[in-house]
């Protein structure tokens, strides 16, 4: 339960109040690669290959569970093939192989079917939502009053959190109430879900938002951009964010996109035709992506010029490993072609918290900067002795170090006598903490126009423009590769992903395959998918003004489908998925009331 202000009274100062029921289903994980590993016992040391968001976290629930002490077991996971959120745990099969291999003393490979990963490593939950809204005529909100129900299945899995949060945090409103409640239901456990909570919360919040809009004819985007927040309003003392790029994610992808114009163009050509267009919209925060320590980097820089960085995170195919060595290139001026890297790994790497919650860059890319300049003093001062000058004189130049006061005074780094003489320089890096104060937030805007065939109710959706404040583009092919992802993911929510559990209610799951279980394809993705940074220069979230991009990019695309929807056909569809038969129902039931 969640309060502010008096709902009550927000209501009465409104000059538009409704009111409107929405339902997402529940999603499965199903990411390309299946859950499994490989367990290998040497004596009393256990060595495990898992494929896993993070090795730390495999290693302490191992340890546990085994009773054993974290030196006696070591986790490796150097590659993934997707997880999103289902693997920051360990499942009963890394358990399985690893009591299995004790007893017949040889590896064991366990790797679960597709059939299994269905049943067992978790699910985006569904959840049953009211959403009353209240807004004055000038696009001001007065009041929200949010209501979810929600099931993480036969477990304590958390099946509505974080699902309000949209509703709290993301429009300036002085009024707001939210209640979440969990049920039990014999069905398998939710795991967190690529943003968990918000997609859904999304698909409430911004469809009413754009109802509001309608009813005081107001564009949607301008109705936005009215109630815009600069603080986390759902935080004690409403602190500021570091940076907010939400209003140029509107502005800047209305305008990209060509918003008001495509408006436009299909209001002029009115809804004749079996195929009708429509353009969407949604807005999106996520609560994390700010990062956090703890993180420890350490950078080896060889004689010959090449590095060497360990670092304890997973790289789950977002391209943590590309960005870390682009942060060492960077700093230190060297290729990135020079650059090795360890990572994840218990026996080897440094520690590191999972790659989940958007906040693997932000974590460690301070760390690794902070341990490229630790290795920049050292040099400077190895330099400084073969220059024969001040150290707080010299500066780096392209692999060099040239003295300001001498600019001929200058030294390669592989002629430093000093590297020569050691082998090796050490950088340590540790990631500091967050701004006292101060929230860390991404922010997101997406449009969409789609085609809705009114006769079959098939709807395709023909471009997407996602706009999103992720702080600074560290490597511009990853971030577009995030985005392009995101929105894949979130056309599953909107258009066919759906559990469908037994009519006799004994939480057996039918669709448990990737034939039934529609997941979206390439058919089902527009060609014409456009990533729009915006980047605010925040100085204060990180030393190298990083924000998550992995998970807002899901949060808001369902909404704007949904919205493009209503907009393409009249008709508001309230429940996921909009699959052709939902939809010429109720535009069956349209054409009966007209």
């Amino acid at each position: 339960m969640y309060e502010r202000g008096d709902v009550a009274r927000g209501f009465t100062e409104a000059y538009v109040v409704l009111e409107e029921n929405y339902r997402t289903e529940c999603e499965i994980h199903t990411p390309m690669e299946p859950h499994g590993c490989v367990a290998k016992w040497d004596g009393d040391r256990l060595t495990i290959w898992e494929s896993t968001q993070g090795v730390y976290r495999i290693q302490q629930n191992v340890a546990n569970v085994l009773n054993l002490p974290l030196s006696k077991v070591r986790v490796i996971g150097h590659y993934m093939g997707g997880g999103f959120g289902s693997k920051l745990q360990a499942g009963k099969y890394t358990i399985i192989a690893a009591l299995l291999a004790k007893i017949t003393g040889r590896p064991v490979k366990m790797i679960l079917s597709r059939e299994e990963t269905y049943l067992t490593v978790g699910n985006r939950p569904p959840s049953n939502m009211t959403l009353k809204a209240g807004v004055k005529k000038d696009g001001t909100l007065t009041a929200l009053d949010f209501t979810c129900t929600g099931t993480g299945g036969a477990y304590p899995a958390g099946g509505t959190s974080l699902v309000d949060w949209e509703v709290r945090d993301l429009y300036k409103c002085p009024n707001v109430r939210t209640a979440c409640a969990d049920v039990y239901i014999n069905a398998g456990p939710a795991r967190p879900f690529r943003a968990p909570g918000h997609p859904e919360g999304s698909w409430a919040l911004e469809q009413m938002l754009d109802a509001l809009a309608e009813a005081i004819d107001m564009d949607p985007v301008d109705l936005r951009l009215k109630n815009i927040s600069l603080v986390s309003q759902a935080r004690d003392g409403q602190p500021p964010y570091t940076s907010s790029g939400f209003k140029d994610c509107l502005a800047e992808g209305a305008r990209a996109f060509g918003w008001k114009q495509a408006r436009q163009q299909i209001a002029a050509a009115g809804k004749q035709g079996i195929i009708r267009r429509g353009v969407g919209m949604a807005g999106g925060h996520w609560i994390a992506g700010g990062g956090r320590p703890p993180s420890t980097i350490i950078l080896k820089l060889f004689a010959d010029g090449s590095v060497n960085l360990n670092m304890g995170a997973s790289d789950i195919g977002t391209g943590t490993k590309t960005v870390m060595s682009l942060v060492v290139a960077e700093e230190l001026g060297v290729k990135p072609e020079t650059i090795q890297i360890e990572h994840a790994d218990t026996g080897s790497t440094q520690y590191a918290t999972p790659s989940g919650g958007s906040k693997t860059v932000p974590t460690e890319s301070p760390a690794v900067r902070a341990a490229a300049i630790s290795l920049k003093q050292q040099l400077l001062e190895i330099a400084a002795q073969d220059l024969k000058v001040d150290p707080s004189t010299l500066y780096f130049s392209a692999g060099s170090i040239v003295s300001r006061n001498d600019p001929s005074k200058k030294i390669n780094f592989t002629d430093l006598s000093g590297l020569k003489k050691r082998g090796v320089v050490v950088g340590i890096g540790y990631g500091g903490p967050n701004p006292a104060n101060r929230v860390t937030n991404p922010f997101a805007a997406q449009f969409c126009e789609v085609e809705v065939n009114t006769a079959t109710g098939e709807v395709r959706v023909i471009r997407f423009l996602g706009a999103h404040d992720s702080g600074r583009v560290m490597s511009r092919l990853t971030y577009d590769n995030q985005v392009f992802g995101g929105i894949t993911m979130g056309i599953g929510l909107a258009t066919t992903e759906a559990r469908i559990l037994d009519k006799n209610h004994t939480g057996k799951m039918v669709n448990r395959n990737w034939h039934d279980y529609k997941l979206p394809t390439a058919l089902d993705v527009p060609e014409d998918i456009v990533s729009l940074p915006i980047e605010p220069d925040d100085t204060e979230a990180n030393t190298t003004g990083a924000k998550g991009l992995g998970e807002p990019v899901t949060i808001p695309t369902a909404a704007a489908v949904a919205n493009a929807v209503y907009h393409a056909t009249g008709v508001r569809i309230t429940q996921t998925p909009i699959h052709p038969v939902r939809l010429c129902r109720l535009l069956a039931e349209r054409r009966k009331e007209g």
